[in-house]
């Protein structure tokens, strides 16, 4: 990834100091550069974070994680149909007709892997960032995306 240029002082940047085009672009940013570190792993972030979503919580149904990575499941299923169809993921019958989905072993060596990118990644990311200061930047994170999907939140307009 190349880094960007220099912005041009001559030209007023209305968004600059609004922190949701601030959050936008470093989301962009980011996602660039673990797309990155993911592309020798044959993967793209969304199923990396699956893989590790899965390895995390041996068991999980696709609506346990869509739940808990509010994620739709039209949006997951191909993403776990990949991983399977790769032989990342093991299917077994829940409860119901539940499907529990479990690293294989071919998995487990996968998401070694892709934590290690991730940490990579975390590093080039937070280089600049105090160490002392990340878990209260996560934590404002946090709270900013939950204000942001919580329908009616406007205060002011």
């Amino acid at each position: 990834m190349t880094p960007p240029e220099p912005p041009d002082l001559s030209i007023s940047d209305p968004l600059g100091a609004m922190l949701g085009f601030q959050l936008r672009r470093a989301s962009v940013a980011v996602m660039m550069a673990l797309a990155e570190e993911l592309a020798t792993l044959g993967l793209n972030p969304g199923e990396a974070s699956l893989l590790l979503f899965i390895g995390a919580n041996e068991g999980v149904t696709q609506s346990d994680i869509g739940r808990a990575m509010r994620a739709q499941p039209a949006n997951l299923q191909p993403l776990v149909h990949k991983l399977w169809q790769a032989g990342a993921l093991d299917r077994v019958a829940g409860k119901g007709r539940a499907i529990a989905l479990s690293l294989s072993d071919e998995g487990r060596v996968l998401c070694e892997k892709v934590s290690r990118a991730f940490a990579r990644n975390e590093a080039r990311i937070t280089r600049r960032v105090p160490a002392e200061r990340r878990a209260e930047m996560i934590e404002l994170l946090r709270l900013i995306c939950m204000d942001a999907c919580r329908p009616g939140g406007r205060e002011t307009e």
